[in-house]
């Protein structure tokens, strides 16, 4: 609503004056009460009762008067709506950075949460981690104590298992015919190395027959002829299969200590290891296995992979 005097805008009821006779509004300003404060310091019934200085008679208007003022009111309101678009642009304006700031603020508190998650699950996956790791050392450190232990055990198996084997030993390439005597057969070994072994206990052929002659596994009567016998045969490298029997091939014969299973790959393993690293002497003495690099070296002792290793 337009004010009748000026044909400004009346921007709120509480600062309008009403004319009862011909109901148009004005500013206060605009009247003879010449301000807001003189229109608040009137009494309700005469606000109720106040007729505007046109209707009081107070205020000629000619026609000149009336044209003038008409155009007045025209410019000033197209004025007022120039004024009031611009204004309605400028809160659109205003309105759309709102929004987009409210989006953004939107945006950034569900930034905020998701890293707050995701802060609180790397938390947790950390203290997962540092229990699994904490498991994970326990479970080493019971591992190399069972490993320690089942060495333990294995060599201490190990060891009776070749006490029990203190008397044998294996004659390597000896043909085998049908009808054999592996006691004759040892028997004619130790003559011919010319060693006496006393009574042997028992002598046969040991593993599943192959293309090669299987070996023998003779049981003597004390470690000491155990040790004359393969002591000899090393010693004496001329000894063949053809000295014994005419009629069987000139192979070599070997005389060896009966070792165990871990030991025999112990001693393969060490032969092995001295060649690719240049040590001269590899030997077995009451099954147990040495290597010296080169005449007048100190002599190493071979008990386990981990020293052949460090060979």
């Amino acid at each position: 609503m337009d004010c009748a005097k000026c044909s400004r805008d009346l921007f709120s009821p509480k600062k309008t004056v009403k004319c009862v006779k011909c109901e148009s509004s004005y500013h206060p300003s605009c009247t003879r009460l010449k301000s807001v404060e003189n229109f608040r310091k009137l009494r309700k019934e005469a606000r109720e009762r106040w007729e505007c200085d046109r209707c009081k008679g107070l205020e000629e208007v000619s026609s000149e008067d009336e044209e003038s003022l008409d155009g007045v009111k025209e410019v000033a309101s197209k004025s007022e709506s120039t004024r009031s678009s611009a204004a309605e642009r400028a809160i659109c304006d205003v309105n759309r950075k709102l929004d987009k700031l409210s989006s953004v603020a939107g945006d950034m508190r569900e930034l905020k949460e998701s890293v707050g998650f995701m802060s609180t699950q790397f938390d947790t996956f950390m203290e997962e981690m540092s229990k699994l790791k904490t498991t994970v050392d326990e479970l080493h450190k019971e591992n190399n104590d069972l490993k320690s232990v089942v060495r333990e055990l294995q060599q201490k198996v190990d060891y009776l298992e070749q006490d029990s084997r203190n008397n044998n030993v294996e004659l390597h390439g000896i043909p085998e015919t049908n009808g054999e005597s592996c006691v004759d057969i040892v028997k004619q070994v130790s003559n011919f190395l010319k060693v006496e072994c006393g009574s042997i206990t028992n002598a046969f052929r040991v593993g599943i027959k192959k293309d090669r002659p299987r070996k023998i596994q003779a049981v003597l009567k004390s470690p000491d002829d155990r040790e004359n016998l393969v002591r000899s045969a090393k010693a004496d490298k001329s000894l063949t299969a053809r000295l014994l029997y005419k009629e069987w091939p000139n192979d070599r014969v070997f005389v060896n200590e009966n070792l165990t299973a871990f030991r025999a790959e112990l001693f393969r393993r060490a032969k092995a290891k001295a060649k690719d690293v240049g040590m001269k002497f590899v030997w077995l003495k009451n099954f147990v296995v040495h290597v010296r690099r080169a005449e007048g070296d100190r002599v190493r002792t071979i008990r386990s992979f981990d020293d052949i290793d460090r060979m």
